[in-house]
């Protein structure tokens, strides 16, 4: 918070911690959770930093249970609630109806969870829809997109009209072009 972070997400999965849409996770006791979530709370400073509380339980102990958790996590002070990887639409569906308050889905493509439509997430109440690794998936496409065309073509000339242009690059980074000393003294 004091660096700056509009927020934070506390989990409750064991060490090491592993993406939520790999099996073979564990969460701590329920209980244990409430400890970290009523800490963070107590030491926030602004108001308006939000804690999310995450639960992997669904993986390994079901749907029923990562909703408990989820319920029990926003009693303890955590601004919005989080079940990671459910299974299927209908479970996405129906955990709003279960959890009041604000949620958070995550929408990763290819992973455990039914990628919804945002639309229809909205309406079933979700308030923060992720979408953690899409860009990373849609540059890995490029790379290997333009790999191809060199090795291929020994050329970029395929790919050149899919690329973001030179001057667009540079003002998209904050990249300015430095000024002529000649220009500068002149000025004076």
């Amino acid at each position: 918070e004091r660096a700056g972070a509009a927020g934070v997400i506390l989990e409750d999965q064991v060490s090491p911690k592993r993406c939520g849409h790999f099996a073979g996770k564990d969460v701590i006791p329920a209980e244990e959770m409430v400890v970290k979530l009523r800490a963070a709370v107590d030491a926030r400073i602004d108001p308006n930093f939000v804690i999310i509380a995450r639960t992997d339980a669904r993986e390994g102990k079901g749907i029923a249970e990562a909703v408990r958790r989820a319920k029990l996590y926003r009693r303890a002070g955590a601004d919005v609630a989080f079940i990671e990887a459910p299974h299927g639409a209908d479970e996405i569906e129906k955990i709003p109806t279960q959890v009041k308050g604000p949620l958070l889905v995550n929408m990763l493509t290819g992973g455990r969870t039914a990628n919804v439509p945002a639309r229809d997430l909205e309406r079933w109440g979700y308030k923060i829809i992720v979408y953690p690794v899409e860009s990373l998936m849609m540059a890995a496409t490029s790379m290997r997109r333009l790999a191809r065309a060199i090795l291929d073509d020994g050329s970029v000339d395929r790919v050149r009209g899919e690329m973001i242009r030179f001057d667009e690059l540079k003002k998209l980074l904050g990249l300015q072009e430095p000024k002529a000393k000649g220009a500068a003294r002149g000025s004076r």
